[in-house]
């Protein structure tokens, strides 16, 4: 009778570096983690990991400085957390550029009606506001000398940094809807 073989893990391979890059423009060169956005080394931290078969595929990967990735491994950050911020960084890394990111994380960090722009200034928000996560409203009107706009946050722009920050998928899946990257449940209850 032949003894049982246990399979042999995967080792693991350095990755690409079009994989490495692709995975650090995704997050703009910053620990996916939105509380952290540490921009020293990153790590490429495998979501399916590789001993239980994850692949080096993009939709795997997600770039975490050394200290949140020891800090996931450890369980000081769940993997709930780390599946919502790779299908926020997908989400908005698709959807808006770097740029947009950052602005959406400064209005959310700045008191209502605290960042007054000109009508130049108020462009510079325009995805953000066509897609619904901020808004402009008139402030001041000189004659048409001056035309100046409060920008802020929307409270879906506000729910989605929460959300993300929080790593709750299943608060981002009710802000923003769809499949989220890693569960193989697809009829969550919203």
């Amino acid at each position: 009778m032949a003894a049982k073989t246990k399979a042999k893990p995967r080792e693991r391979k350095r990755l690409s570096t079009e994989t490495r890059e692709l995975l650090l423009t995704e997050c703009g060169y910053r620990c996916a983690v939105p509380s952290c956005r540490n921009i020293l080394a990153l790590d490429m931290h495998h979501i399916w990991e590789v001993h239980a078969g994850g692949p080096d595929e993009p939709s795997n990967l997600i770039a975490l400085c050394s200290y949140c990735h020891d800090m996931y491994h450890r369980g000081n950050i769940s993997a709930d957390s780390i599946y919502t911020y790779k299908a926020m960084l997908v989400a908005i890394s698709r959807a808006f550029d770097i740029d947009a990111i950052d602005k959406l994380l400064f209005l959310n960090s700045h008191e209502p009606d605290f960042l007054v722009v000109s009508g130049d200034g108020l462009l510079h928000f325009a995805r953000l506001i066509a897609a619904g996560l901020a808004s402009g409203e008139q402030k001041t009107n000189n004659n048409w000398q001056l035309v100046t706009y409060t920008v802020n946050i929307s409270e879906m722009g506000r729910q989605i940094i929460e959300a993300w920050r929080e790593g709750d998928r299943t608060r981002l899946k009710k802000v923003i809807g769809g499949p989220m990257p890693g569960n193989t449940n697809q009829g969550l209850t919203s």
